[in-house]
Parts: C-alpha cells; structure tokens; sequence
C-alpha cells in the first residue's frame, strides 16, 4: 500500500523534467516526498483509530454501539481507501508552470578582454605589415597575406607557410623577417628548442638582416626561460659585441 502512494507520486517527477530547471525540480521532489509521508502518517492514523473503533464496535461498548458509530467506523474505512488509492490527503504541490512558447532572445555574451601579450603581438604584426607594404617584390602579396593569419596568432597555419615562403624566397628582403616570425610563432606555442634553431637560422642565413639583433635578444631571453643562462649570456654578449647600436 505505502509502496503504491510512494510510486505514484515520484512518477510524477519525470514528466516536469521538460518544463522545470533543476531547482524546480529538487523542490517539487522534496514536496512530493513531503505528501507520502503525510499520506502515510494519515493512514496510520487512521488505522489506528479504525482499529480502536472496530475493537470497540465488536466488544459491545455499550453506548459506544450506535448509528453514529457506525457512521463513523463506514467514513473512517473510506478515507483509508481513499488514502489507499493516492487521494490527495495534503494540499497538492503547486505545479510548475510550462515554458513561454516564444523563448527570450539570448543575450550575445560578451568576448573577453584580450590579453595584453595578445594586443602587442597585434601591434607588433601591424608594424611588419606596414613595413612590408613598403618593400616593392612580387613575393610581397604572399607575405601580407601570411601576416594576415599571423595577426590572428593563427601559428599553426602561419608556421609552415612562414618556413615554406623563406625557403622559396630566400633571396627576398622578407626572407629573415619570415624565419623571424615562424621562430616567434614556435615560441608563442611553447616550442622553445624551435624557437632557438629558428632564430639561429635568422642570424646564421642573414647576419645583417634587419631581424638579426631581435633574434639574438630572442634567443637568449629563450635561453633564461629554459634555465640556461650561460648560452643565455652568450647570446647577449653577441648581440652587444655585433649590434652595439641596437635597440
């Protein structure tokens, strides 16, 4: 009997799930939880009550054997029958109301702020593409079209086409600016050991290169990153000793 009630209410949970948010739902469970146990201390009552009467009926009780015991005895086994077949013997739980059929227009959240890392590397692709524009090769559209990508950080795509452009252009006066900017890319990656050999390849291929001395400041501060500070010191000692009026 008790199972009965106790099914029969929690069947009703799932069928709010559509309408409901969770919160909803854990409080509408925690009234139906409420309304079983209410329905099943009734009944004990009940049949208490009901049990004591009926023992009294039987023993002859005297004045206690009348019509309204009787009518009495007849209402309390309804209300235990009805209690029986899940009449609500507590107030319903109020029922959760269904979603709008038009659902509120979604509110576009906002982007992030971008990093600052994120804005200089913008600001410093802005600067090669400004530069670049004033160098009148034919390979020049290809590279503008590379830093294009690049300005988005997109490095997994601009890496192979940096090297790929350095290598099929590398007499081009944008020859070390791509090498440069590939190693850049390894290092924003987190490709440190990449990073060094590509700045090597800047300073090695195009020692007078207008890239050569970033590359050089580059590298050593890769070489701190990673621990190495007496390649670290290398590097800056170079740079100092090759390009003393750099920046």
């Amino acid at each position: 009997m008790r199972r009965r009630v106790a099914r029969a209410s929690l069947a009703l949970l799932p069928a709010l799930a559509g309408c409901a948010t969770r919160a909803d739902l854990l409080q509408q469970e925690r009234q139906m939880r409420g309304l079983v146990q209410e329905n099943r201390r009734q009944i004990e009552q009940v049949q208490r009550e009901l049990e004591r009467l009926r023992a009294d009926v039987e023993e002859g009780g005297g004045h206690r054997h009348t019509a309204a015991s009787d009518d009495r005895l007849t209402a309390l086994e309804q209300r235990v029958a009805a209690l029986e077949h899940g009449a609500p013997a507590a107030p319903e739980a109020p029922a959760v109301s269904p979603p709008p059929t038009t659902p509120p227009p979604a509110v576009a959240a906002k982007p992030p702020p971008a990093a600052p890392e994120d804005d200089e590397w913008r600001r410093e692709v802005a600067r090669e593409q400004s530069a670049a524009g004033t160098v009148n090769v034919p390979e020049r559209a290809d590279y503008l079209t590379i830093l294009d990508g690049l300005a988005r950080k997109d490095c997994a795509r601009a890496i192979p086409q940096l090297n790929s452009f350095a290598t099929n252009h590398r007499d081009s006066p944008l020859a070390d600016n791509a090498l440069y900017w590939a190693a850049r890319c390894y290092a924003a990656t987190g490709k440190q050991n990449e990073a060094i050999s590509k700045f090597y390849d800047v300073t090695l291929k195009y020692p007078k290169g207008d890239r050569a001395a970033a590359a050089l400041w580059a590298q050593g501060n890769l070489f701190l990153e990673m621990g190495d500070t007496p390649d670290a010191r290398i590097n800056f000692s170079k740079l100092i000793r090759d390009y003393p009026s750099s920046d």
